[in-house]
């Protein structure tokens, strides 16, 4: 049995997926996913020029943004073809589109405003060609106009990129502008093919890399340059770090920096069946863990629907969530609810992939979840999900289980690992009362405080949490080096 003391310092806690080289991280159209949720955020849209600006401030080598020609020619910034409330803006007027407003309040960009924009800036346009056709005379009318705009600015050619699903106007770009890169998207194309075609970049999706690996060193002989969309994921960023692409561009720009300079923050999961599980159970573990640098998620199965009587389901979601999200305020962990139902979970095929899709996105180095012998069949269901997903990621994580109101739910418990939470006892309860509509009080005092007294007589300090470790990990979490 393995004794914690008190401070978390766990050996090798930064994993260096980089290279010696540099990997230039690029913002999937500017920085606007701001929150790492995919909410977005209302003062950086996507294709904005805040995000644009966004996107500078982090540092990033570059921002990516789309220019679509309108159908009186214009040139307006925008992934398309719908934009707020226009179905297709390449179906409408140059007047019209602009006169729409985004969330921020600013109106759609032009090309000439975005250049404009840029030029100020250190962050690199990568300009992405939307529309791509021939005309009558074989001639690339949207193209010839976003040229004429780059000369117009004084675009530096050698900071700009240029890439499109278009091998013609890739092809034509690379002929106009020959110092300046050129990638092509389309991923149908060998390095040796596009470099016949005097193309320097390839930009693929990194299932393409998947399938072709070989293509990277092979573009590398060529003297080419390798990019890679759309990579947000942590575990796909990882491999295409390790993989050798030169750029990355993604919708999570500071995630892709953290590793490609090798300072990811290992990741933490607890995952509990309803709001206050994860908090009562380790709270002070999370507590520490965050303290110790590493990125802690409270994961919560149902949103508590069933937990307050009186109220619909509804009702009492609305409650509880608002509740665990000030928990998570004082833990410092970043939160997730997946779809389950308090009362009504399921274990079915949907549900086991539900649970995998988290792990497989989050990648997580370390998982708290509950012990599987439990008097709520909730906890129960949650636990066997998570072994489950442990099992089918490979065993790539260190899965721990925690321990709840011992006895009357968690049943059979024979910890393997202690952690003293004395020095965070005072916070951890903190936490577990922004759930006021649980009544934490008596909780505390019948079941929660003797469990963290007793624990710490065990572990010889004054209060503790305990787990057990599931056996044939990779034992990444090392709770004997706290120190």
């Amino acid at each position: 049995m393995l004794v914690v003391t008190l401070s978390l310092i766990f050996a090798g806690s930064n994993e260096n997926y980089a290279q010696k080289r540099d990997i230039q991280i690029i913002a999937h159209r500017g920085f606007w996913n701001v929150n790492g949720n995919w909410n977005g955020n209302t003062k950086t849209p996507q294709n904005s020029l805040a995000s644009l600006k966004a996107a500078d401030s982090i540092g990033v080598y570059g921002s990516e943004f789309d220019v679509n020609m309108t159908s009186d020619g214009g040139l307006v910034i925008c992934h398309g073809p719908k934009i707020v409330s226009l179905a297709d803006v390449q179906k409408e007027t140059f007047e019209t589109v602009r006169n729409e407003r985004l969330a921020n309040g600013e109106r759609v960009p032009s090309l000439d405003e975005y250049l404009s924009t840029v030029k100020k800036l250190n962050v690199k346009p990568i300009l992405e060609v939307k529309k791509h056709y021939l005309d009558k005379d074989g001639n690339l009318p949207d193209f010839d106009k976003i040229a004429k705009a780059i000369v117009k600015h004084k675009i530096d050619q050698k900071t700009l990129t240029i890439i499109s699903f278009s091998l013609e106007v890739c092809k034509a770009a690379a002929k106009r502008f020959p110092n300046t890169m050129v990638q092509y998207l389309g991923g149908n194309k060998t390095p040796e093919e596009l470099n016949e075609f005097g193309i320097k970049g390839l930009d693929y999706h990194y299932s393409v890399f998947d399938k072709h690996p070989d293509w990277v060193e092979r573009a590398h002989k060529l003297g080419m340059v390798v990019n890679v969309w759309t990579v947000d994921r942590k575990a796909d960023i990882k491999r295409m770090v390790k993989l050798g692409v030169d750029q990355i561009t993604t919708n999570y720009p500071v995630l892709a920096t953290q590793i490609a300079e090798g300072k990811l923050p290992k990741t933490v999961l607890v995952i509990g069946a309803h709001p206050d599980d994860p908090e009562t159970g380790c709270g002070g573990t999370m507590i520490l863990l965050k303290k110790a640098g590493y990125d802690v998620v409270s994961v919560y199965l149902t949103r508590g629907e069933a937990g307050i009587a009186g109220k619909s389901h509804d009702e009492a979601a609305k409650i509880r969530v608002e509740e665990a999200e000030n928990a998570c305020k004082v833990t410092g962990a970043r939160h997730i609810f997946l779809s389950q139902i308090d009362g009504s979970t399921e274990i079915n095929k949907a549900r086991y992939d539900e649970m995998l899709k988290l792990i497989q996105n989050e990648d997580p180095d370390i998982v708290f979840t509950h012990w599987p012998v439990d008097g709520h069949r909730d906890h129960r269901i949650c636990s066997i999900l998570v072994y489950d997903s442990w099992r089918r990621s490979g065993r790539s994580f260190d899965l721990y289980y925690f321990e709840v109101m011992t006895g009357t739910q968690t049943q059979n418990f024979n910890p393997t690992d202690y952690v003293d939470i004395t020095s965070v006892l005072e916070e951890k309860h903190k936490a577990c009362e922004c759930h006021v509509s649980q009544d934490m009080k008596p909780l505390f005092e019948g079941w929660h405080t003797p469990m963290e007294v007793f624990r710490g007589l065990e572990n010889r300090c004054n209060a503790a949490e305990a787990f057990v470790r599931q056996v044939n990990g990779n034992r990444i979490f090392k709770p004997e080096e706290l120190k």
